[in-house]
């Protein structure tokens, strides 16, 4: 164990009743180091960090050397009680969840929930305002401070919430601060912003940042040190650089030539399926008027891409809920076919969401979802022929014979979202929408489920309207390319340089 590491770990092994799920022979992190968990779905990373913080589940077991170094002495993680682990929990060890709005008590303001995990260490509710303020203004929202306290989670954008979430983290400046995929979810603009002041926060504390990422280029622009993990197992480790350019192992190797490819230019015909003209939404009146999207229109053709990109409370999302009659327009035209959309679902438009796990029924199987959708789509069809068309269509989807009988929460992440993209084609759509359909999945994973879909628009020469903040998922994809701000269609800004070329 080196003088300056905080965490220091030996031979952690996790293990379920039936198989192991990580060995991790050697892993240390510094103060003010950044230290980053790459690596598939599967791999042990979060298990890791769950590891260090007390919250492994119970029917798991972990045995090896985890030591926290305090001030005072080297705690070993692994024969501590939850009640010791209670005591250091934001005090020593904080930590910063991929999704905010899970993290987050809908039915707290966020100034609340700030001020309960100060109390919960230091009994102080003036100390605590000073403190509250002092780290809202660390991670970026110094300008609406008050705001944000009034705030319940909902009323925030992602990226709002996100810094809330790394206030909280922060708040008693912890020895170590865990983060598993903090900016998955936020658009190209915020996810810089919000990895700017993290990694600024805690080397202003001296804390050692443990994150788990699957977003390389964020990884090679802000960490110092890399962990690779596969399957349970340690595959390389070394600084930035030795990983992310001189890589050991081919698995790596893999990991970083898996950065989707700008797609080919192919003749489209000019027989539009989906024409948007000048369609307004308009929310509120008066004053509280909000323009969430002003005059747009488009025409897309038979296998014809969208891609929708722009910052957080653009318009993207709503542009999606119109298609999909989830929203009504407040005036302009929107054609399928050359005919009004209908103002209520279905409308031959479906949309796959960016958090399969929220999309799903736990207690379904893969085959009783498809199963289900196509008993409401084609109930003139017998058991036997719906049968027969949910397997085929599961099998379109890359699901064996164990898969499609499978649980959700016995899936992994890409495996899932597969399945959200089976559902949605029960329907025969003409138009799939994807909103962040890849952004939470590793880039190996990813890869896969961009293939497939390249693989499904070809059969069945869908529309695609993609939204996303990841640039290199949209080049791989698009054919026309739509940028919003505040609602409004506009020029890319020149911070998106790199996609005038396209």
């Amino acid at each position: 164990m080196s003088q300056e590491a905080i965490v220091y770990i030996e031979n952690l092994r996790i293990q379920s009743e039936k198989q192991t799920l990580l060995f991790l022979p050697h892993f240390e992190c510094n103060a003010s180091e950044i230290h980053a968990l790459i690596g598939e779905s599967g791999s042990g990373k979060s298990l890791t960090l769950l590891t260090i913080i007390g919250l492994l589940p119970k029917n798991l077991k972990a045995t090896g050397t985890v030591i926290l170094k305090t001030p005072t002495q080297n705690l070993d993680l692994l024969s501590l009680k939850n009640d010791d682990f209670r005591k250091l929990r934001g005090k020593y060890i904080g930590m910063v969840f991929q999704e905010p709005m899970s993290a987050l008590n809908p039915q707290m303001t966020c100034g609340k929930q700030l001020v309960e995990a100060f109390l919960v260490h230091q009994h102080n509710r003036d100390l605590a305002v000073n403190v509250i303020s002092e780290k809202l203004s660390k991670v970026g929202l110094g300008s609406m401070i008050d705001r944000v306290l009034e705030s319940f989670p909902h009323q925030l954008s992602g990226g709002q919430r996100q810094r809330v979430m790394i206030a909280m983290a922060s708040l008693h400046n912890p020895l170590v601060l865990l983060a598993d995929e903090p900016t998955t979810a936020l658009d190209s603009f915020s996810r810089k912003d919000v990895m700017n002041d993290f990694t600024q926060i805690a080397k202003e504390m001296g804390s050692a940042l443990i994150w788990v990422s699957h977003e390389l280029d964020l990884v090679a622009n802000y960490a110092n040190q890399i962990t690779v993990l596969k399957k349970g197992e340690f595959i390389e480790q070394g600084s930035v650089n030795e990983v992310m350019h001189h890589p050991k192992h081919e698995y790596v190797k893999q990991l970083i030539d898996a950065v989707p490819q700008p797609k080919n230019k192919v003749e489209i015909p000019i027989n539009p399926v989906l024409e948007v003209k000048n369609v307004f939404k308009i929310y509120g009146k008066g004053k509280n008027q909000v323009n969430a999207l002003s005059n747009y229109s488009v025409s897309l053709s038979p296998g014809e891409t969208l891609a929708v990109i722009g910052t957080s409370g653009s318009g993207k999302s709503t542009l999606a809920k119109l298609l999909v009659a989830l929203e009504q327009k407040t005036s302009g035209q929107i054609l399928l076919f050359g005919k009004e959309l209908p103002s209520k679902t279905p409308t031959g438009i479906q949309m796959v969401f960016q958090d399969p796990f929220a999309s799903l029924n736990r207690n379904q199987t893969a085959f009783e979802a498809v199963s289900e959708i196509l008993l409401l789509k084609s109930p003139s069809k017998t058991v036997q022929e719906r049968e027969k068309l949910a397997f085929s269509i599961l099998r379109d989807v890359g699901f064996d014979d164990r898969l499609i009988n499978a649980y959700p929460d016995q899936m992994s992440g890409g495996q899932r979202q597969r399945l959200c993209i089976a559902k949605a084609l029960c329907t025969n759509p003409e138009v799939l929408i994807l909103d962040e359909a890849v952004a939470a999945l590793d880039p190996l994973i990813q890869k896969q489920i961009l293939k497939l879909l390249k693989d499904i628009q070809l059969q069945r020469n869908l529309v695609f309207i993609f939204i996303t903040h990841n640039l290199d998922v949209a080049k791989s994809l698009a054919d026309k390319w739509c940028y919003l701000d505040g609602g409004v269609e506009m020029d890319i800004p020149k911070e998106w340089k790199v996609l005038e070329s396209l």
